[in-house]
């Protein structure tokens, strides 16, 4: 991400919090909007005014109208566009154990401190469903496990699993903005055996993995089950997140016929986390 770049923020004042506002994010996030943080009923949204289309975002604005109360637009010079971020950018409790923070925050001296720089991309821990994954790799043994983070962003989670013991991590993201972001979090925090690699499902590598963490949304999980599925091999365990509790259900009978089993679920926040075993 380049910091050079004049930003415009949008903020958005919702009637109220529900769920579908999360696809809204999604929609605006396709018309190239990179960066989000939530305040009560205040959405605030970033966008390099150079990608910026009124148009394009008043057509999405429209089909949302019944959760949105007013937008207005707010102009940042690059030179402030630093300082806003960080100031936004907060560090994020995952356990006793292990705090996600920056750079520019104070060490939590916590066993687990993970410093992610997140440049507007997604997996800085605030999100549900990436705190969902991470929560659940503290029940899972990774010790010398290989394992494949499917839409890593700023490899949070495959950093997490290098510090509870993995053997070999390959993280695969579309977003190469997000991939060069994710390669300096990996100097950040001396991590050893991570490798980042552009591309969607074709790009998974041709082996076996024991875990698979799969943090993306149901329409993508639907569209990459197959290669994800090459990734597996008996016994492999899969923690599928990124999804709403109401796609549970579906989520669930793809995997049953595909002989997944599942072991347990978790939710935050009408998000959902399913966890399970490759028969």
């Amino acid at each position: 991400m380049l910091f050079s770049l004049d930003y415009i923020e949008i903020q958005f004042v919702l009637k109220e919090r529900v769920p579908i506002i999360d696809v809204f994010i999604q929609e605006i996030a396709d018309i190239g909007f990179d960066a989000f943080q939530e305040n009560l009923n205040i959405l605030s949204s970033y966008i390099p005014s150079i990608n910026y289309n009124k148009k394009k975002l008043k057509g999405l604005v429209n089909k949302y109208n019944d959760f949105i109360i007013s937008f207005k637009e707010i102009n940042h010079p690059y030179e402030n566009w630093n300082k806003k971020w960080e100031s936004c950018f907060q560090p994020i409790l995952i356990n006793e154990n292990c705090q996600v923070r920056a750079s520019f925050h104070q060490p939590s001296y916590k066993k687990y401190d993970i410093i992610i720089n997140p440049e507007m991309s997604f997996g800085t821990g605030h999100h549900e469903t990436t705190r969902l994954i991470a929560k659940d790799l503290f029940k899972q043994d990774l010790k010398n496990k290989t394992i494949l983070d499917f839409g890593s962003g700023t490899a949070i989670l495959s950093i997490l699993a290098e510090k509870l013991g993995a053997k070999e991590v390959d993280a695969v993201e579309i977003d190469k903005n997000a991939n060069k972001n994710a390669n300096k979090n990996l100097v950040t925090n001396n991590c050893k055996v991570i490798k980042i690699i552009d591309g969607d499902g074709n790009s998974i590598p041709h082996k076996k993995y024991d875990y698979l963490l799969v943090n993306i949304n149901k329409n993508t999980i639907i569209k990459e089950f197959t290669n994800l599925l090459k990734a597996m091999k008996k016994n492999s365990m899969v923690l599928f997140s990124g999804f709403f509790e109401s796609d549970i259900d579906y989520i669930k009978d793809l995997s049953i016929k595909s002989g997944l089993k599942i072991l347990y679920s978790d939710l935050e926040n009408q998000w959902a986390l399913l966890v399970m075993k490759k028969k």
